[in-house]
């Protein structure tokens, strides 16, 4: 606020001046309209000069008078005595012209010094000239009362706009050295909103707009944090899975030829599913590693959806059996196709249906272990796949946080299967979201129809 100070000063300085020269105009000019006035009456009036009349006059207009005749002797004066001589000066012949001299010392004092020519009394008489003599002390005086009461009123505003700028420089100072503190603050990584300001003015606005970045930067570290942790499995899970998928193989080809061997027929569920099982882990165990990537839009083809959720069914039901759950699944009436990358997608549903058998495995003997599958066309042109099953649900701790990489509440999880199945769905412009209503745990999955 000191520049604006600096300038409030100047301006008083500059109109100071300017009221000072206006004042000493508007005082000299008001002594001189006084003085006319005076020397207008004694030179039309008709009493003699004398000493007291023009004592009678320095009462009225605080000036001081002397009269002469054109030989310089003095006829009449306010003063107790004549001066025997004063300077000579141009005579005003005109009242209107009479205006105040250069100033000269008498008796101590000085005076503003101005000569007017009376016109003659009498026929035969000559002329006479009335010095008239201001206080130079008396001019002062009336020249700061109409000087000095602007000056103090100028002064005194000035001073309270110093203490007003002080407090709200002050005010702002402290406001801004907070929004400074919470800009570090947030710099450092600490998104946490910062206090408003009680006064509702532009600093409040500013602090609500640092509590908006500070949002909108958490999110954003979020989303960093969240593409770096899929980078990094992205990186960790290509070697793995090539590790494992070799693996598998070696297992798929173990199991055929024991297959040779005993002379087992395809209607051997147990090794038929086995073989399955390995042949899906196969193909699926790096897409299900692969987390962050985009799918091509070039894997996607047109598949039987009804086809690809009963025969995933087919591989779970001897897990379902074993665990004692119910399994219930009814296919529609009619085909449902999309188009969509059929691994990927088998994926999304797989991993649902495990979660729902691993979940209802949690209750005890006391309470149902149903799983419920369902697949239907909805009037929006979608498809509707959901997974209802009887089991505890996901804990309250982790509702909001369920689809994100890495949070999961199994001892043995590594948080990956909804967060890989979330990407999948949204690649083929679906979605998935799930909710937990009477005791029951749903999960839905819509994604566009051929």
């Amino acid at each position: 606020m000191f520049p604006v100070i600096a300038v409030a000063i100047a301006s008083l300085g500059t109109v100071g001046a300017l009221n000072a020269l206006l004042a000493g105009r508007q005082t000299s000019s008001r002594i001189e309209r006084r003085l006319r006035g005076v020397v207008e009456v004694l030179s039309k009036s008709n009493f003699p000069l004398s000493d007291a009349v023009l004592r009678q006059m320095r009462e009225l207009s605080s000036a001081e008078f002397v009269l002469y005749d054109e030989s310089g002797v003095a006829l009449a004066s306010s003063f107790a005595a004549a001066p025997a001589v004063l300077p000579p000066a141009a005579p005003t012949r005109e009242t209107t012209d009479l205006k105040l001299g250069s100033p000269l010392q008498v008796e101590g004092r000085w005076y503003f010094h101005a000569v007017a020519v009376l016109p003659a009394r009498d026929v035969g008489q000559s002329a006479q000239l009335l010095h008239v003599m201001f206080p130079v002390e008396e001019y002062q005086r009336n020249w700061r009362e109409a000087f000095m009461p602007p000056l103090v009123v100028g002064v005194v505003t000035i001073a309270v706009v110093a203490i007003v700028a002080r407090l709200i420089g002050g005010r702002l100072s402290r406001a801004t050295g907070q929004l400074e503190n919470d800009v570090m603050r947030i710099a450092k990584g600490d998104f946490a909103p910062a206090q408003l300001p009680t006064t509702d003015d532009e600093i409040r606005d500013l602090a609500i707009a640092v509590n908006r970045t500070a949002e909108m930067l958490a999110d954003y570290e979020q989303q960093v944090r969240r593409t770096e942790q899929m980078r990094t499995v992205s990186l960790l899970g290509a070697g793995l899975a090539h590790e494992m998928r070799n693996a598998a193989t070696g297992c798929r080809m173990a199991l055929d030829l024991h297959a040779e061997k005993c002379g087992a027929q395809n209607g051997d569920e147990s090794l038929f599913v086995a073989k399955r099982q390995l042949r899906l882990m196969e193909s699926q165990l790096q897409r299900f590693l692969r987390a962050g990537k985009p799918l091509d839009d070039a894997e996607k083809r047109e598949i039987s959806l009804t086809a690809l959720v009963d025969d995933l069914i087919s591989l779970v039901r001897p897990s379902a059996r074993h665990a004692r759950v119910k399994l219930a699944w009814t296919p529609p009436d009619h085909d449902i196709l999309v188009l969509a990358d059929q691994e990927a997608l088998g994926q999304v549903v797989l991993n649902l249906l495990i979660n729902a058998v691993e979940a209802v495995q949690q209750n005890g003997d006391d309470l149902p272990r149903v799983i419920d599958v369902s697949l239907r066309k909805l009037e929006d042109g979608t498809a509707e796949f959901g997974v209802c099953d009887t089991g505890p649900g996901p804990k309250n701790s982790l509702e909001s946080a369920l689809f994100d990489p890495f949070v999961t509440s199994k001892a043995e999880g590594v948080g990956l299967g909804l967060a890989v199945a979330r990407e999948v769905v949204e690649a083929h412009q679906g979605s998935i979201d799930w909710s937990r209503t009477d005791g029951r745990t749903s999960f839905r999955v819509v994604i566009p129809m051929r």
